[in-house]
């Protein structure tokens, strides 16, 4: 008799001894496991059976995301690293089996936030896919001049990327089955022949007609006009194929294109990273010449630290781009090897108009059909795609793009319109549909004003004014905002003194934030943010000061959390440095998220020194 198999997970939490539990499993159902674990957790897995060596147990991973597959065991494989890195198990269940001779096993186990509650993060996601799917149709629609509705919405290369590389083995399979053994069609065909098997009426009316031209001897004739059987490729469900082909060639043929903008777009950041680290090691040697130098030779290393690490992730970055662009040229040898069967020159390659019963129950050709429907509806982001647009991302990543995506909806509520930047790209405006890139500006204007705003997602920020041809923002130490707001009059100064919002997200305890006895880590942080400097190449033009710090305010927005009080002033700073809840709402709820009032309110007063000034100048 076989023993069930055991899968063992082994918890790694801070200043505690590992636990192990082992998993709930169930050969007649999908089962949960019990098995609940933080995001930021190790873990590590093991499969116990040693009464069946061939067993397996296929769970995803950390590092790739794919399958792995494991076989009895005595010690664990880490399935989640238990750091906050690029490559990790974001909250969700995780589905696993395990497959013995006898059984197979479904389960599944729980990745939860330490932040947000599963209804929480499911409203936060939810948001987040209405928000960029409603915008990037807003923006489309704005860009065409166009008042009616439009379907056609570009996914992220990603998800296309993903769909293409996930079923090309499939797709190759079937395309082989198909050419191996192709539908044919019988056609009767009428051909002039020197034999006459089975002459018919239009047999005889040519002999009558036109034979006598051709033969010599009218009683005995050497050409015979006489239908004959043939066996045809020219079918629409052949069409269909050579359609289909057609069709992942161009989808191919375009994210190749776009990848190639992205390596050229990435590349030319790790040209202003290396621009910035040459600027960053010559202060070193300008001294006291450069403003912003405050003795601090730790700091410009740190900074070069920084600069180098960047540039080694823009690397990355552009080299996967080359990846992908690359495998993607290997997929289109795939399809074009089959484009140049003779008989399949022949056939047909525009959209047929139907789709027939006899291509449906061939499963050869079902399946090609079948593919090629669901990148038709991921290219269109029609509602019945399977492929979710949000790709899943770390907890406080999704709560950057949330804050984010308010902070625009409050902007659109002030009636300004977006115009650049994200997904208002003029050069890639469908680039980054589901992501948002560090480094992004933003930039919103409003009808007939003397001003526009810029919003700066995660951007670097110099370390020291070197070249002052232009206005920007330095900081000694290194710092980089969430998201950095500024007013700008329309020939790129400062609006005002204090033309400058920061808005930094953080998935902290309340506790570890807000605290009057002691400083919490962060705070040094925020103090920073507070006193970011600014260089106005204006003023230094008109000999007047040039250094200058316009943050208004920083505003601090966290998850909600029960019995805190929703919006605190700090203790020193007062509402100059404030901490704000918020939290998603149902995506269809009619109501506004928690916080979106309270920080509408803030935001509002920061834009009011804009109608204060257009009133002044008005009158």
């Amino acid at each position: 008799m076989d023993m069930q198999p055991k899968v063992l997970f082994t918890v790694y939490r801070p200043f505690a001894r590992p636990e192990t539990y082992e998993a709930i499993l169930d050969s007649t159902q999908v089962v949960f496991s019990g098995i609940e674990v933080s995001e930021y957790t190790k873990v590590e897995v093991q499969l116990v059976c040693p009464n069946d060596t061939e067993a397996i147990l296929k769970i995803e991973t950390y590092e790739t995301g794919e399958i792995l597959e494991l076989h009895h065991s005595l010690k664990g494989t880490t399935i989640m690293g238990g750091t906050n890195s690029e490559h990790m198990l974001v909250p969700d269940k995780y589905r696993f089996e395990i497959i013995t001779k006898e059984k197979q096993y479904v389960s599944y186990y729980i990745v939860s936030s330490k932040d947000f509650s599963e209804q929480s993060l499911l409203n936060l996601r939810q948001y987040l896919e209405n928000l960029l799917n409603g915008l990037s149709y807003d923006l489309v629609k704005q860009k065409s001049g166009m008042a009616i509705p439009i379907s056609n919405m570009n996914p992220t290369l990603l998800q296309l990327f993903q769909f293409v590389n996930k079923h090309k083995n499939y797709i190759q399979f079937n395309l082989e089955m198909i050419f191996k053994d192709p539908m044919t069609d019988l056609i009767g065909e009428y051909r002039v022949t020197p034999h006459s098997r089975r002459p018919n009426r239009k047999s005889f009316l040519w002999q009558a007609q036109k034979g006598g031209q051709k033969n010599s001897l009218p009683n005995s004739p050497r050409l015979h006009l006489e239908k004959h059987a043939e066996l045809t490729l020219k079918n629409i469900e052949n069409q269909w194929v050579r359609f289909i082909i057609k069709f992942f060639l161009r989808s191919i043929r375009k994210l190749e294109v776009s990848f190639q903008m992205e390596a050229n777009q990435t590349s030319r950041k790790m040209e202003y990273q290396k621009a910035q680290l040459e600027q960053n090691r010559r202060r070193i040697s300008l001294g006291n010449n450069a403003f912003g130098y405050r003795k601090s030779i730790e700091g410009l290393k740190r900074s070069e630290k920084r600069l180098l690490g960047r540039i080694e992730e823009l690397d990355k970055e552009r080299q996967s781009y080359e990846q992908h662009k690359n495998l993607l040229r290997q997929i289109t040898y795939l399809f074009t090897q089959y484009e140049t069967v003779p008989w399949f020159q022949s056939v047909p390659s525009n959209k047929p108009k139907k789709i027939t019963q006899r291509l449906l129950k061939d499963y050869r050709y079902r399946k090609l059909y079948t593919l090629y429907k669901e990148l038709s509806r991921l290219e269109t982001k029609k509602v019945e795609s399977s492929l979710s647009g949000i790709p899943f991302r770390r907890t406080w990543q999704l709560f950057e793009y949330y804050n984010v995506g308010l902070i625009i909806d409050i902007f659109r509520e002030n009636d300004y319109k977006w115009v650049d930047g994200w997904l208002a790209s003029k050069d890639s405006p469908h680039q980054h549909i589901g992501t948002l890139p560090p480094d992004t500006i933003l930039r919103f204007e409003k009808s007939n004003s003397d001003h526009y705003i810029e919003l700066a997602y995660d951007t670097e920020i110099e370390s020291a004014i070197i070249d002052k041809s232009y206005s920007r923002y330095f900081n000694d130490a290194g710092r980089r905002p969430d998201i950095r707001i500024t007013i700008y009059r329309l020939d790129g100064s400062l609006y005002t003194d204090k033309a400058g919002l920061i808005i930094e997200s953080k998935c902290r305890r309340h506790k570890y934030l807000i605290n009057q006895n002691i400083d919490p880590d962060v705070k040094l942080q925020l103090k920073d943010f507070k006193n970011l400097e600014y260089f106005d190449t204006h003023a230094s033009q008109k000999g007047e000061v040039p250094v200058k710090t316009p943050i208004k305010q920083v505003i601090v927005l966290y998850p909600k959390q029960s019995g805190m009080e929703p919006v605190v002033p700090d203790h020193l700073y007062g509402e100059s440095m404030l901490y704000l809840q918020v939290e998603p709402n149902d995506s269809y709820s009619e109501g506004k998220p928690f916080g979106y009032e309270s920080l509408k309110e803030r935001i509002d007063d920061f834009l009011s020194q804009v109608e204060e000034s257009e009133g002044v100048y008005a009158e």
